[in-house]
């Protein structure tokens, strides 16, 4: 079962490549599109290098991350490597963040029951 849930959350992830970002802390509540890959159960992003995120993350690494498929809270870290994810191109004036999941909710399907939606808990 277990494998099942990391299956759907990986293909979840893979099928996204813009998000909005929440980030909070001393440069105060900030949000903003960014763009973003999913890798595994990893998700990363393409932070602009004169964001005010990277100033948050520094001293507050919990995030919200929303698509109009999902929601996910997790912890994030900028990382130097580039795991391949991004051409360099696109990382070019950007800053990489990876973001571990803590929580992940799969909305449901436009049209879809309202109550239908998945909550997966993932542990350290």
């Amino acid at each position: 079962m277990l494998d099942q849930l990391r299956d759907q959350v990986a293909q979840t992830l893979a099928e996204t490549n813009w998000c909005t970002l929440a980030t909070t802390g001393p440069a105060g509540l900030q949000a903003s599109m960014v763009r973003c890959a999913g890798q595994g159960i990893t998700l990363y992003l393409l932070i602009p290098d004169t964001s005010d995120h990277l100033f948050n993350l520094e001293s507050e690494p919990e995030v919200a991350v929303t698509t109009e498929s999902w929601q996910m809270r997790g912890a994030a870290e900028i990382i130097q490597d580039s795991t391949g994810v991004f051409s360099a191109e696109q990382r070019q004036w950007h800053t990489l963040v990876r973001v571990s999941p803590i929580r992940l909710h799969i909305l449901p399907a436009k049209g879809g029951p309202a109550n239908c939606a998945e909550t997966i808990d993932f542990d350290g």
